[in-house]
C-alpha cells in the first residue's frame, strides 16, 4: 500500500493540512487524544515522499518511548531509516560530543544524575564556607537549574547578583561548575544550556547543523524551557522549516522550567505559521470530555479549542466521597475488582495521584485483594546501591575524570582501601591537580599512604584498564565481567539471603545491556549510560506487564487506559497546597487534573476523602475546588463507606459560620483579600463558599474555617 492510499483513507482533513504542509512554520495545536503521534509519524513519511532525504529531518520529543514508539512507527509508514528521532536531551549530547571542541569540553564527558549532583553541590558548599541550614543542597541545585533554564551562567549571574542570598547562590554555582568541569561531567541541565550556547556562539556550527537538519519537529511544544526553546530555534533559523506539536491545556511541568508562553507565542515568533487544530478525540467518550472540556474553560492562559468526540456515548463519570484516605483506597481496590470482572485487562486499567506518597494506600489495598500491579516510578531502580555500584566502573571506563564514579568503583566492596586512603589520593589531586584516577595511577608517590595499600591501590587501577580495553564491544559481557572481576559477586554472594535481592537486580541490569546491545543501531558504553542517565518514570511503564498501573498524575501524561481513577481530589492536595498562591500555579494544577482525566478511554472515576493523615495528624479536608468546576457538588451526608477508624476523634472547630452567603456578594478573607461568591453550597455545619479573588484565585472554602467578612460598603 502507498503511502499516499494510507493518508487518503486514515487521516481527518485537519490531519491531512498538518501532514502535507510543505515548506515554512507550522503549529499544531493537539488535543488529547487527537492522533498527533500520527500526524507527525505521516507528515516524516509525507516528507520524505517529496524527497527530502531521511538524513536531513529531526523530530524531537519528550521521554524515550515516545521517541522510539515514534521511530518504529516511521519505520512501518516510510520504511526507511536515517530520521533522526529522539528527545531534546539526547539530541544535545549527540550534538555536544560532535560537537565538542567548539562546545569547550571533552567529547568523553559523563552526564550526572541528581545523587551524583547533590554530592557536588554538597562540596560545593562546604568549600564556600556556606551555611548549610538555609543553603540545603537542594535549594541550591533547584536555584542553578532555574538559571540554566534561562541561559544565565555563572558570568551573567554574577554580574547582577546585588544581594546577599543572590551573592551566595552566585559563589555556590561557581563552585560547583569547577566540580563539574574537574570531573568531565555535564548535568541534565547543562546538556541544553551548553547545546544553546554552541548554536548562539558558533554561527559555522549552527549553519551546519541547520543545514543536516533542514526539517525540523518538536513534540510537546507546550513543555519546552527556555533553553529548550532556543535551541529548536537555533536550528531552524536559516531554513524556517519548523513544525511544532502541542496543547497549551497539558502544559504541566513549569516545576521544571517549561514555560507555556513558548506555545502561546508561536505565532509572534514565526508570523507567517500557518496553524492547524486538531479537535477531534479519539480516545475518550463523550462523558469523559465534556467534563474535561468544562474543566479546562476555567483557564485563562490557553488557545480556545474544542475536543470533539468521535466516540458513542459511553459510562457516566463517577465522583464519589469517603470517610477517610483509607476507605477510599479500600473502596478503589474493589472497584478495580470489579472492572477487571467485567473483562478489562488488568493492563488497561490505572489509579492516578498527586504524589507519590498517595500509592501506599492503594499498593496495601491490592495487596489485601491479590490484584497484580506496577508502580510507576522506574528512577527508583537505579537508584539502588548495587546497581549504582556496577554503574560507577561503566562510567569511569568511558570517562577517568570522572572522580565521584572512581571513588564509588573504589569503595562498591571491601578491598582494603579505606576513607584515609581515600582523603589523601583526592588531597594529592587537589595539590598537583590531576584526576583522582591519575592520582590513582601514581599512587606511589603519595608518601603517607602504606606500601600494601599502593598495591591494593595499583591492582584496581589495573582493572579499570582491563576492562578499558573492551568498552568499544557490546555492554552485556563487559558488565559481566565486571560483576565477577571486580569481586563485587563475590562480596555480594558472601552476603548469602540478605544480599540476594541484590544479585537479582544486578541480573536485571545485564539483561537490560543485553536488550541495548541487540537493539542499538551501533552499541557503545557512552551511548548506554546516556540511556541510563536520561531514564524517566514514564520509561519504566510496561502496557504489556499484565497489571494494573499505579503513577502520579505527571507520569500519565502520553498514556492512555480503558478505566483510571484519579484520587485525592481535595484543596490542598489537587490543587497542590504550594500552588495556592498564584492564579497561574492554580491553572497548572488545573492541567494535570485535565491530563489526568484524558487518559480514560471509557472509564472515569474520581475521589476524595474527608479526612486524611497529614503529617501524623488526622484532618478534615476540604473537596477540590475543582470539583464544583465541573458541576459536582458533595452531598457530605452520604457515604460509601463507613469511617475505617474506630471512631472518629471529636473536632473543636471554634465558632462556625452559619449566615448564608449569596452568589456574586463582596466579601473579604485575611489572606486571600477581596473577592466574590461563585458558589454556595448549604451543608449546615460543612458548607462551603467557592470565591473568586481579586487576586484571579478561585478557592473552596469550609464556611466554618473561613471566617469571611463582608467588607462595609
Amino acid at each position: 500500500m502507498s503511502y499516499k492510499v494510507f493518508a487518503a483513507e486514515q487521516l481527518t482533513e485537519s490531519q491531512k493540512k498538518a501532514v502535507y504542509h510543505a515548506d515554512g512554520a507550522l503549529l499544531v495545536l493537539a488535543g488529547p487524544g487527537s492522533g498527533k503521534t500520527r500526524v507527525i509519524t505521516s507528515r516524516i513519511a509525507a516528507l520524505i515522499e517529496r524527497g527530502i532525504r531521511p538524513y536531513n529531518i529531526c523530530a524531537i520529543t519528550f521521554t524515550n518511548k515516545a521517541a522510539e514508539e515514534m521511530r518504529d512507527r516511521v519505520g512501518n509508514l516510510a520504511h526507511v531509516r536515517g530520521v533522526h528521532i529522539s528527545t531534546f536531551h539526547s539530541l544535545c549530547v549527540r550534538l555536544l560530543r560532535q560537537y565538542a571542541h567548539e562546545a569547550h569540553i571533552t567529547a568523553n564527558f559523563s552526564i550526572y544524575d541528581t545523587s551524583d549532583q547533590t554530592r557536588c553541590m554538597k562540596e560545593a558548599i562546604k568549600s564556600c564556607d556556606v551555611d548549610t541550614g538555609n543553603f540545603t543542597p537542594g535549594r541550591m541545585l533547584a536555584s542553578i537549574s532555574r538559571l540554566k533554564n534561562d541561559l544565565e551562567d555563572v558570568e551573567t549571574f554574577e554580574s547582577r547578583a546585588d544581594d546577599y542570598a543572590s551573592k551566595i547562590i552566585a559563589r555556590t554555582y561557581r563552585a560547583y561548575q569547577q566540580i563539574m568541569a574537574d570531573n568531565n561531567a555535564l548535568d541534565f541541565d547543562d546538556l541544553l544550556t551548553r547545546t544553546a550556547f554552541l548554536l548562539r556562539d558558533n554561527p559555522n556550527v549552527r549553519q551546519e547543523i541547520g543545514d543536516r537538519f533542514r526539517y525540523l519537529l518538536v513534540d510537546e511544544y507546550q513543555d519546552t524551557n527556555h533553553a529548550q526553546y532556543q535551541i529548536a530555534k537555533g536550528i531552524a533559523l536559516e531554513h524556517g522549516n519548523i513544525c511544532v506539536t502541542g496543547d497549551p491545556d497539558q502544559s504541566i511541568y513549569k516545576w521544571r522550567g517549561a514555560d507555556i508562553a513558548n506555545i502561546l507565542a508561536f505565532e509572534q515568533d514565526y508570523p507567517n505559521a500557518v496553524v492547524v487544530k486538531l479537535e477531534e478525540n479519539f480516545r475518550s467518550t463523550p462523558n469523559i470530555l465534556n467534563l474535561a472540556d468544562k474543566l479546562i474553560a476555567n483557564n485563562v492562559h490557553r488557545k480556545p479549542k474544542r475536543l470533539i468526540p468521535t466516540r458513542p456515548a459511553g459510562q457516566e463519570v463517577e465522583i464519589k466521597a469517603y470517610s477517610d484516605a483509607e476507605a477510599e483506597a479500600e473502596a478503589v481496590a474493589d472497584q478495580v475488582k470489579a472492572v477487571i470482572a467485567d473483562r478489562v485487562e488488568c493492563s488497561e486499567i490505572a489509579v492516578f495521584y498527586r504524589v507519590n506518597s498517595m500509592s501506599r494506600l492503594i499498593e496495601e489495598s491490592f495487596v489485601r485483594r491479590q490484584i497484580p500491579y506496577q508502580v510507576i516510578r522506574g528512577v527508583e531502580f537505579y537508584s539502588r546501591k548495587e546497581i549504582r555500584d556496577i554503574l560507577s566502573y561503566l562510567k569511569v571506563i568511558v570517562n577517568p575524570n570522572d572522580g565521584v564514579a572512581f571513588e564509588r568503583a573504589m569503595g562498591s566492596h571491601k578491598r582494603g582501601i579505606g576513607k584515609t586512603t581515600v582523603e589523601r589520593i583526592s588531597a594529592f589531586a587537589e595539590r598537583t591537580r590531576v584526576s583522582l584516577y591519575e592520582a590513582a595511577r601514581n599512587v606511589e608517590q603519595i608518601d603517607s599512604i602504606t606500601r600494601a595499600t599502593q598495591a591494593r591501590i595499583v591492582a584496581f587501577v589495573h582493572l579499570i584498564e582491563g576492562f578499558r580495553k573492551d568498552m568499544a564491544g557490546p555492554v552485556a559481557p563487559l558488565m559481566e565481567r565486571i560483576f565477577q572481576d571486580s569481586g563485587m559477586a563475590a562480596a555480594l554472594e558472601a552476603g548469602g539471603e540478605r544480599e540476594e535481592a541484590a544479585v537479582e537486580n544486578i541480573g536485571e541490569l545485564i539483561n537490560s545491556a543485553a536488550m541495548y546491545d541487540e537493539h542499538a543501531e551501533a552499541a557503545s558504553l557512552a551511548d548506554y549510560l546516556q540511556s541510563i542517565a536520561l531514564y524517566s518514570d514514564t520509561d519504566a511503564y510496561e502496557p504489556e506487564s499484565g497489571k494494573v498501573s499505579l503513577m502520579t498524575l505527571h507520569a500519565a501524561k502520553g498514556l492512555e487506559f480503558d478505566a483510571a481513577f484519579i484520587i485525592g481530589l481535595e484543596e490542598g492536595i489537587l490543587p497542590h497546597e504550594r500552588s495556592l498562591e498564584f492564579s497561574q500555579d492554580i491553572e497548572e494544577e488545573r492541567r494535570l487534573f485535565f491530563v489526568g482525566m484524558t487518559r480514560a478511554r471509557s472509564r472515569l472515576h474520581i475521589s476524595y476523602a474527608r479526612h486524611r493523615v497529614v503529617r501524623g495528624q488526622f484532618l478534615r479536608t476540604t473537596p477540590s475546588s475543582f470539583l464544583f468546576e465541573i458541576g459536582y457538588y458533595p452531598q457530605e451526608s452520604v457515604f460509601e463507606h463507613q469511617p475505617s477508624l474506630a471512631s472518629e476523634p471529636e473536632y473543636d472547630y471554634g465558632d462556625t459560620q452559619t449566615e448564608l452567603f449569596r452568589t456574586n456578594e463582596l466579601v473579604a478573607h485575611s489572606k486571600f483579600g477581596l473577592g466574590r461568591v461563585q458558589e454556595f453550597v448549604d451543608m449546615g455545619d460543612d458548607s462551603v463558599v467557592v470565591v473568586r479573588f481579586n487576586s484571579g484565585q478561585t478557592k473552596s472554602l469550609m464556611l466554618k474555617y473561613a471566617k469571611l467578612t463582608r467588607p462595609e460598603a
